[in-house]
């Protein structure tokens, strides 16, 4: 006897982590995303690209680096993650950005390897973009974008 309610109690316990699913480990959901590290608010366990390209245009630091546009269904939320590229600080000025219809954008440290920026809300229209610096406005210019998602 004692050993059936051993094994029930194995077989409830396992059937209770199957249905935990990644939106209850996510640490924010929808606008509560909005600024957060995708990687500390678990939403990375669950993303998907919804679209990626290599960037082909001038600057000679991005040659070569990869663009993700990736989202959460759990969190409902995007970021932009960018892997590769020479970019560092003033000297090899670049960077990605994700640029929110009615909201803030979200920028990448200018660093070389692999950096993300910050999420914003899936209920917003995003796009990702590799971006320059504007020296006259102090902000940046966008040099290829994948669609508005």
């Amino acid at each position: 006897m004692k050993r059936i309610a051993t094994v029930a109690l194995s077989v409830i316990l396992l059937i209770g982590m199957i249905i935990v699913t990644p939106a209850a480990a996510a640490g924010c959901y929808q606008s509560g995303c909005n600024g957060q590290d995708p990687q500390v608010t678990r939403c990375v366990d669950d993303a998907r690209n919804l679209a990626s390209f290599r960037y082909t245009g001038g600057n000679p630091y991005l040659q070569g680096a990869l663009l993700e546009l990736r989202q959460s269904p759990a969190c409902d939320a995007a970021w932009v993650r960018v892997t590769d590229g020479d970019c560092f600080g003033e000297w090899r000025p670049c960077g990605a950005v994700l640029e929110v219809q009615g909201g803030t954008a979200q920028t990448t440290e200018p660093k070389p390897g692999q950096r993300w920026t910050a999420m914003w809300s899936f209920r917003n229209y995003v796009r990702g973009c590799f971006t320059n610096p504007n020296y006259v406005t102090g902000g940046y210019v966008t040099d290829q974008c994948t669609a508005w998602r």
